[in-house]
């Protein structure tokens, strides 16, 4: 096995070769299929353990290890309907409930600064590729562990464990986001394209047509892949808690398999994926600074690059519009509804594979109607944004989610979005970034993704505070109208251009690093 990856070491060097004389090389099915591998190796993290699992078991370990809220001289009844408990970490008591959701804030904090340190140090060399390999074998050992969390007192332990996980996936996944624009550029049909506008026969105009199509389908299999192995696996999770008789453990168990699945799959990747490599980095760079200071210049000149900014601050509002309302569904769910685990593991099942399906269904609308991204995404916005309105329609009282038989049709419906909204606002952006600069803005689009989740728990927390749980969707709602406009106002070949400018007239050399 070493000699194979000494091979492929070469393989990434002779690349490098090939890209300093500034000819590409075209990809070939292999890597493509090793590029869309980590889709399948780590999208069942964030399906089977943060949206399904991890919240669980947080809150079990802590509340076993817990005492009751009213007299911490008695140790936590779970058994009783909405008990109420806390658990010391170190001088604090937090509320068990709690406990999952610091445990994420403080990984979503630690992203932040994962991102900005390594962005624009990944654009350079093979990095971008060697970061992602070390922050997913990082990941899946830490969920692979969590078969290592036998008592109930460990329950730090498991936080932890939390904590690394997602920080080492959201940074491999941003890595693996600056793949598209340089896989789109190396594939053989955009080759094609680019070789024949150089001898006349095609035109400009076609090579951004070919460019956008392909980074489109790539994004479009990545996302399907990813979500059909997340509900596999989830599907195999759900056995081994029924089996189990769905103990904490057994999801401990769930967790720790999708861990050995995403660590198993990135051998896989590790031999097949094309590098991508970027300029070599100066000699005597300060590793640890760079990208922050890479990142500062960027900022101070984010003028020049008006519809890049002007679409992240559109996916900062409707990220967060996206995600509040996956929270409220949830606790609809559980609060109005009163489901049981085993009707929420069918819910968080039924999502991902409609969100499957929903990516080829919306590819095929745009191929069939001819639509750009941008035109695309403006359209699954739309569609995204009625499902706040069949909500607060439920004031009627005739329909809107006022019968459990609705909830149903409604997650089929949202995960038809799902899928698609988040592979087109990707592809949207790729297409907005400087070239050799696509790890530095992907983090920034990580960053911008990951900062808006704590403003709609937050606001829609006060809004439902004493009040049906129908009026926190309000928010949502506007987040998802609002930046309908903004993206509407995004002139896509300016900002093409004022890119394309950019990466020139802002290398390293020229900016002093």
């Amino acid at each position: 096995m070493k000699d194979e990856f000494v091979e492929d070491a070469k393989h990434d060097l002779e690349r490098v070769s090939v890209k300093s004389d500034g000819e590409s090389v075209p990809l070939t099915k292999r890597e493509i299929q090793g590029w869309l591998a980590y889709a399948a190796a780590a999208e069942p993290y964030s399906v089977v353990c943060i949206s399904a699992l991890a919240p669980i078991v947080l809150e079990s370990l802590a509340s076993g290890y817990g005492y009751q809220s009213a007299d911490k001289s008695l140790p936590c009844n779970t058994h009783e309907s909405d008990y109420k408990c806390e658990v010391k970490v170190g001088g604090l008591w937090l509320d068990t409930a709690s406990f999952s959701l610091y445990c994420i804030s403080v990984s979503v904090f630690l992203q932040a600064f994962i991102f900005i340190s390594m962005g624009a140090l990944a654009d350079h060399g093979t990095r971008r590729k060697t970061f992602l390999l070390a922050f997913s074998f990082i990941g899946s050992i830490s969920t692979i562990l969590f078969a290592a969390v036998v008592k109930e007192s460990l329950y730090w332990l498991a936080g932890v464990l939390v904590i690394i996980s997602n920080v080492a996936f959201g940074a491999s996944w941003v890595l693996y986001y600056a793949f598209i624009p340089t896989m789109a550029r190396d594939h053989p049909t955009v080759l094609e394209v680019r070789k024949n506008v150089k001898a006349g026969t095609d035109t400009p105009a076609d090579y951004q047509f070919a460019l956008d199509r392909i980074a489109n389908s790539l994004s479009s299999h990545s996302m399907a892949v990813g979500y059909g192995a997340g509900v596999a696996l989830l599907i195999i999770a759900a056995g081994i808690a029924l089996a189990m008789n769905q103990s904490n453990y057994s999801l401990q168990l769930g967790m720790a398999l999708t861990g050995l699945w995403w660590f198993g799959i990135t051998f896989f990747v590790w031999k097949f994926m094309p590098a991508q490599p970027g300029e070599p980095l100066a000699k005597k760079t300060n590793l640890f600074f760079y990208s922050w200071k890479r990142l500062g210049k960027t900022i101070a000149r984010a003028k020049s690059l008006s519809e890049t900014f002007k679409y992240l601050i559109s996916w900062f509002i409707l990220s967060d519009g996206s995600s509040t309302i996956i929270s409220l569904a949830t606790f609809m769910g559980k609060k109005k509804f009163l489901l049981s685990n085993t009707l929420l593991m069918v819910g968080a099942i039924l999502v991902p594979l409609s969100a499957l399906i929903g990516t080829y269904m919306w590819l095929f609308i745009q191929r069939r109607l001819n639509l750009t991204s941008k035109q695309t995404l403006l359209a699954i916005s739309f569609a995204f944004a009625l499902v706040p309105i069949y909500v607060l329609i439920g004031f009627s009282e005739v329909f809107g989610l006022v019968y459990k038989v609705e909830i149903w049709p409604t997650l089929i419906y949202f995960g038809l979005m799902l899928g698609a909204f988040q592979s087109f606002s990707r592809v949207l952006y790729a297409s907005l970034i400087p070239r050799n600069k696509e790890a530095e803005f992907f983090s920034l689009y990580g960053i911008t993704d990951k900062s808006s989740s704590w403003l709609g728990p937050l606001i829609t927390g006060a809004i439902i505070e004493n009040n049906d749980t129908r009026w926190g969707f309000v928010f949502p709602l506007v987040m998802m109208v609002i930046p309908l406009f903004i993206i509407w106002w995004v002139d896509v070949e300016k900002g093409i251009d004022d890119a394309d400018k950019f990466s020139v007239e802002h290398t390293d050399a020229k900016d002093g690093m």
